[in-house]
């Protein structure tokens, strides 16, 4: 019999995936010989490209092979297979898809949250001036200080759950992606005096222990957590960098859940309906 092919849009647009269903043995991997994959767009008239000649394969992915470019979202694409067995053709598949990526809020919520916090210090000891916190640093010179920056070093994947490598869209046409990831964020504290440095690292440290028990865990992120603060001074007079300032770096860590979610439109299966056929007792 010919060769069985399957043929599907990659979720992220620009690509096909081809899978050969019917080499489930060696004997049909011998059966099939030296096989030819071919792509045309549907409705063109332009003849055929052939984009693969040699032993037979499982799976292919089409991302504009033979094409300066990934495949047209507009376009429809026929492949053919042919082997020693037969040909068969699948399509025309669209290489359709919409990707909604935003912004990691995570970083403004933890910089109001932390401003928030530094605004309600119940007590601030003299010669500490207000502060602001960024995520930015700020474009009015050394007259600024002092300020605080807010900025994420790293978004490392920690662990993979079962089954994420899987497509599995349920009911909904809803495929969630889990993941547990570990989020750093540098918090940087900039200042004149070492006091005042001290001051609000301290105050940082403690909001941020606060925020993990009250906010953090109860979205998601509350697999693990750590911070660790150093602190410093930078002068070099001889660069021109007088008086110089105090810097502080708190690194504050939390691990949780980090999810993609994929939106699909194609046919699910709702539910399946049995009706039982039973032979009466014989009399």
């Amino acid at each position: 019999m010919p060769p069985v092919m399957t043929a599907s849009a990659v979720p992220t647009g620009g690509a096909v995936l081809l899978q050969v269903t019917s080499l489930n043995t060696p004997a049909d991997i011998a059966a099939a010989g030296t096989v030819s994959l071919t792509r045309q767009v549907n409705g063109s008239g332009i003849a055929a490209v052939q984009l693969y000649a040699g032993a037979p394969f499982k799976a292919w992915v089409d991302a504009g092979d033979r094409l300066p470019s990934p495949l047209l979202a507009g376009s429809g694409y026929v492949y053919t297979l042919t082997d020693a067995t037969g040909s068969t053709s699948v399509g025309p598949v669209y290489p359709a898809a919409s990707m909604l990526s935003g912004e990691d809020s995570l970083t403004q919520l933890l910089i109001r949250l932390l401003q928030g916090g530094i605004n309600n210090l119940p007590s601030v000891p003299a010669g500490v001036n207000p502060v602001q916190v960024l995520i930015q640093m700020p474009v009015g010179g050394w007259q600024a200080l002092p300020f605080i920056i807010v900025n994420q070093d790293l978004n490392q994947q920690q662990d993979t759950v079962i089954g994420e490598d899987f497509p599995n869209a349920d009911s909904n046409n809803t495929w969630t992606l889990p993941v547990f990831a570990k989020r750093v964020w540098r918090i940087t504290v900039l200042s004149r005096s070492a006091m005042e440095r001290d001051f609000y690292r301290d105050s940082l440290i403690a909001i941020l222990r606060v925020l993990k028990a009250t906010v953090f865990a109860q979205i998601g992120l509350n697999m693990r957590h750590d911070f660790q603060a150093a602190s410093g001074v930078d002068v070099n007079e001889w660069e021109g960098k007088s008086p110089g300032f105090y810097y502080a770096d708190v690194m504050f860590t939390v691990e949780g859940a980090l999810e993609a979610i994929v939106l699909t439109n194609y046919q699910t299966i709702q539910s399946i309906a049995v009706t039982a056929t039973t032979t009466p007792p014989s009399s």
